[in-house]
Order: C-alpha cells, then sequence, then structure tokens
C-alpha cells in the first residue's frame, strides 16, 4: 500500500509519535474530546452558511460578519474542498490507490483562474505554524497551474486572530525543501513502526494513551 500522509498526521506524529500510533494508525483510543466536537460542529455550519446561505446556529451567530464577508470575495467559491496529490505532485482522486497526500481546504475563492484565496478555520488556540499555509497553497497550484498567486490564511475564529501568507508558483520548490525531510521521518516511522512516546503538554489532560510511561504526567 502506498505510503500516505496529510498536514494533521505529520502534526500529530511530531507532536508525539506514540499518540500518533494509537489515535491516527492503530485507531485503538478514543479521543472523547469535546472540544474536538464543537470543532467539527463550527466546521459543518460555517460550511453550510457559506455553501447554502443557511443561517448560523445561535452559538455561532457571533461569527456572522467575518462568513457574510468571505461570501462578498468575488469569484468562483468552494467548502470542503477534498485535494490529493501523488508522490509526483500529479492532481489524483482523494480515494485513489495513487493518492500520497491529501488535504481538505474549508474555503476556496478562485478569481480569474489566476488568484486564489484559501482559508482553514481554526477553533483551538492561535498556534503560529505556516505548515498547513504551504501544503493548502501548493496543492492548490498543482492542480491549477494557471494560478499566479495565492493569498493563505488561518482564521482563529474564537480569538479573532489571523495568520496570513501569500504564495506564488515560484514558492514551490522552497515549500517542498522545507517539508519533504519532515515527512521522510513519518514515512520510515510508518515502515518500521517505531513511535517513541516524546512527553509534551498534552500528557497530563489530553491524551488517553494510558499504556504510555507519561500519561498523566507529561512535562514539568
Amino acid at each position: 500500500m502506498t505510503f500516505a500522509w496529510s498536514y494533521s498526521r505529520l502534526k500529530n506524529y511530531e507532536t508525539c509519535p506514540k499518540r500518533h500510533w494509537h489515535y491516527d494508525i492503530a485507531k485503538d483510543v478514543g479521543d472523547g474530546n469535546v472540544a474536538q466536537g464543537e470543532g467539527h460542529d463550527t466546521h459543518k455550519a460555517f460550511e453550510q452558511r457559506v455553501s447554502h446561505d443557511t443561517p448560523l446556529p445561535l452559538p455561532l451567530v457571533q461569527h456572522e460578519a467575518m462568513l457574510a464577508k468571505l461570501c462578498s470575495l468575488p469569484g468562483e467559491r468552494y467548502t470542503e474542498l477534498k485535494l490529493a496529490l501523488t508522490e509526483g505532485y500529479q492532481p489524483v482522486g482523494f480515494f485513489d490507490k495513487r493518492v500520497w497526500f491529501r488535504t481538505v481546504i474549508d474555503f476556496c475563492a478562485m478569481i480569474n483562474d489566476k488568484v486564489c484565496t484559501v482559508i482553514d478555520y481554526k477553533t483551538g488556540r492561535p498556534q503560529p505554524d505556516t505548515t498547513q499555509l504551504q501544503l493548502m497553497s501548493a496543492t492548490v497550484m498543482h492542480y491549477m497551474p494557471k494560478v499566479r498567486r495565492v493569498r493563505a490564511a488561518l482564521l482563529f475564529v474564537n480569538h479573532n486572530k489571523v495568520e496570513r501568507e501569500e504564495y506564488t508558483p515560484e514558492s514551490l520548490p522552497e515549500i517542498w525543501s522545507e517539508v519533504l525531510p519532515r515527512v521522510a521521518k513519518l514515512e520510515m516511522a510508518v515502515k518500521t513502526t517505531d513511535f517513541p512516546p516524546s512527553p509534551n503538554g498534552l500528557c497530563k489532560r489530553y491524551c488517553n494513551v494510558t499504556s504510555c510511561p507519561y500519561h498523566g504526567r507529561g512535562t514539568h
């Protein structure tokens, strides 16, 4: 089977290989994370608002102005856009057996096939990380070779904060040269089934891997 990855898998592996193994690969540990469930519900409500003009549920109405602004952007809009690449950066079906990388873009707006806006909604605390912006943008440019500029953003919707970057086709070599060594480590871990624990701030309250020696303790 072809090795396949995503931004979330790479991030989870780099946070803690052992946690990634149990949560994402073996799947022998349930999350039970209330915040994660709320995040899923928020994403679904945002998708319905942007795609079908469905009013936001009462707990989310404070985000109406932000979504109305997105809806006013020129160009063709897409929500929950599922894109995938082969190892040679060729577009491929999301569930194709040749898939190497997958991404789901929460919001995308295309302007005249030249300029693209891509956005991911974040319901957690702001964390500086441009990797996801790079990967979304690179994938769009591989799919749409006419695109000359991608405006990418993470919207931390509960904290009134936006992380923005802009990329062009000239950015692609730098993006992949930065990401590929990290992906190689993940691929090697999958091949060798080597997923050691890496204690961090999640251990004490946000990890259900009870077999880990750091469970309930984490870093000090």
